[in-house]
């Protein structure tokens, strides 16, 4: 009798809700659409932007603030033909001089260059028509605009700090506006009544910053979160209750090491394989994922156009290590000063695992923690020797450019990796129309890079995420949009 009380409780205290309550682990930092870097930041800005057309799961394009659009003859011009009836947040109407502006913002970006590094100009003819001028024929362009986030010029104007940046303003066209933002606290947004596609059946969308996982499950389970990422280590638990519904599936997150190649000791390539071939990446995932990920042998995930399973890879192998740290010069091994990792989290376990399997070929190290805005900033800044880190990867290998090309330096390019080879294949690959040679072009620069060895891929995180019963919810890879939840 207890527990049919409880249940009927449960579902009358849901019942008519319009607020919904997410977790969010890392810190947030901004809701600037065209400064982000990271995960947290990009989800609330999913919320509050829109772009021109979104990709969805199946990398599909989806009509955002564009409808329809057409390609000229040469490849060179797309003109798009804005959604009509849309407005900003203030209520202003979108008009195309908003996209030219969001799109001029993203170029002298770091974090959003790679987004419109192939545009050589944007215009608009009117007011409902936006035209993209490339300056040469690029086939990723969809998947890289699904990302650019559009702006109320006249708002962004008038909200800019002297450094040209947003902060915690912000003005979209999406279901969903800004309503309160204390930093390291939370963020609460507000649907717009105005929203081109309706108004959200969910009226007020509650971001609450949980740190400590512990605490964030305690929250959970006393339904104060509707939403959350579950920890690997509290899987088998919340995944066994009745009381939530889960999910468990692949993702296209994976977690890597970094070298930083311009500075001694990880200047040396020998140096760089050794450590690859001296972790175990079953050992890591048991230690920092409870197993529930999948040992990685490459930055590019399943999900990404280019990716292919023939190409070099760093099985664990010590005794190989061993080899190539004395040919590498230091046959009686080395230390590498520290191994910089964010601290709380799945990555200081990385870290954990890495340090001990290193000692064992001789190669000593301490673990330098700290949270992840300092970690970004010394990684993009050169400040570091080997660090880990975690990345969501989108849904075409030309992404990966960011990682390799010369000019991501100080930017993605954490490993400050630079060969003239690779970034003319990079090229080459984005311009080229045909599939089949865009795919063989990738495999070349996958074995190239494979081979350079400036990041170690550790392995593919599961997401794992729980929520209400009562709540209609379905996890995406591309992020999720609360606009589409509801309560049942």
């Amino acid at each position: 009798m207890a527990a049919s009380a409880t249940d009927g409780a449960e579902t009358s205290q849901s019942a008519g809700r319009t607020d919904l309550n997410i977790r969010i682990g890392d810190a947030f930092s901004t809701v600037d659409p065209h400064n982000l870097s990271l995960n947290a930041d990009m989800g609330l800005c999913r919320q509050i932007y829109e772009p021109l057309y979104w990709l969805n799961d199946s990398a599909e394009e989806v009509p955002m603030l564009a409808t329809e659009y057409s390609v000229s003859e040469d490849g060179l011009t797309w003109t798009f033909k804005l959604r009509e009836g849309v407005t900003f947040q203030n209520g202003e109407a979108l008009k195309a001089s908003d996209v030219v502006y969001s799109y001029e913002r993203c170029f002298d970006n770091a974090y959003m260059q790679e987004k419109v590094e192939a545009i050589d100009s944007v215009t608009a003819p009117d007011d409902t028509t936006v035209e993209l001028h490339l300056k040469y024929q690029f086939s990723p362009l969809m998947e890289k605009i699904a990302s650019i986030g559009i702006i109320s010029e006249a708002f962004a104007e008038e909200n800019m700090d002297d450094q040209g940046l947003l902060g915690f303003h912000a003005c979209g066209t999406g279901a969903y506006s800004l309503a309160e933002a204390i930093p390291d606290v939370s963020v609460t947004l507000e649907a717009y009544p105005g929203y081109w596609g309706g108004e959200a059946p969910v009226k007020t969308l509650h971001f609450e910053q949980i740190t400590d996982d512990t605490t964030a499950i305690t929250a959970f389970e006393a339904g104060e979160i509707d939403v959350m990422g579950v920890p690997s280590a509290n899987w088998e638990e919340i995944s066994a209750n009745d009381a939530f519904e889960t999910s468990a599936r692949p993702s296209n997150h994976v977690v890597y090491l970094i070298f930083n190649t311009e500075t001694e000791p990880f200047n040396n390539k020998e140096l760089r394989q050794a450590v690859a071939y001296a972790v175990n990446r079953q050992d890591i995932i048991d230690v920092a994922a409870d197993g529930l990920a999948d040992p990685a042998s490459t930055l590019a995930t399943s999900y990404m156009f280019g990716y292919t399973e023939d190409h070099m890879s760093y099985e664990y192998d010590p005794e190989k290590a061993k080899e190539l740290l004395a040919q590498a010069g230091y046959p009686d091994g080395l230390d590498i000063g520290s191994i910089k990792t964010m601290g709380g989290s799945y990555f200081e376990k990385v870290v954990q695992v890495v340090q001990a399997e290193l000692a064992e070929i001789g190669i000593t190290s301490t673990i330098e923690s700290m949270d992840g805005n300092s970690l970004v900033n010394d990684c993009i800044t050169g400040n570091f020797a080997m660090a880990d880190m975690g990345q969501n990867l989108s849904l075409d290998y030309d992404f990966l450019k960011t990682y390799f090309n010369e000019e991501y330096i100080n930017g993605l390019n954490m490993a400050r990796f630079s060969d003239s080879h690779i970034q003319e294949l990079f090229d080459k690959g984005a311009s080229t129309t045909d599939k089949e040679e865009r795919l063989a072009i990738y495999k070349e620069i996958e074995d190239l890079t494979q081979e350079a060895c400036a990041y170690v891929p550790l392995y593919n995180l599961q997401t794992t995420t729980a929520w209400n019963k009562d709540l209609n919810y379905s996890p995406s890879i591309t992020g999720v949009l609360y606009k589409d939840c509801s309560w049942k």
